[in-house]
């Protein structure tokens, strides 16, 4: 059995309404029909699809549980008009762009809970012909 494809990958924020503000307006991620803000779950989407980023109200102990999570990526066509562009809106990046020569571009970011998450770039790969 194989893994087809990441579907959903999730965090868990301290203020649903401060998470919604920070990922619609700071990232310019787009609201999916699913998301019940009501029931403290979010779900985002970027402009061209891909992975759905689930957001959860934290429930019994919001300050130890929020801000522990895996690097969440998300692809971009320019990196540094968009970090810039983020970085605008109070976005606070960790670091400076890294390159992973010919392969990728990557720029650590983290929302209000500490969360990380990385913008990509990927090199497109040129084929050398016969």
């Amino acid at each position: 059995m194989a893994i087809k494809k990441i579907s959903l990958c999730w965090v868990t924020v301290t203020d649903i309404e401060k998470a919604k503000v920070f990922f619609k307006e700071s990232c310019g991620l787009e609201i999916l029909g699913d998301s019940s803000p009501g029931h403290g779950w979010l779900e985002f989407v970027g402009t061209e699809g891909g992975t759905v980023l689930g957001v959860g109200q934290a429930r019994q102990d919001p300050q130890g549980s929020a801000g522990i999570n895996a690097v969440i990526t998300m692809a971009v066509d320019d990196i540094v008009a968009t970090k810039q562009d983020m970085e605008s809106k109070g976005v606070l990046f960790i670091g400076d762009i890294m390159e992973v020569p010919g392969h990728v571009k990557m720029a650590t970011f983290v929302d209000p809970d500490n969360n990380t998450y990385q913008l990509v770039q990927e090199f497109k790969k040129k084929h050398s012909c016969c």
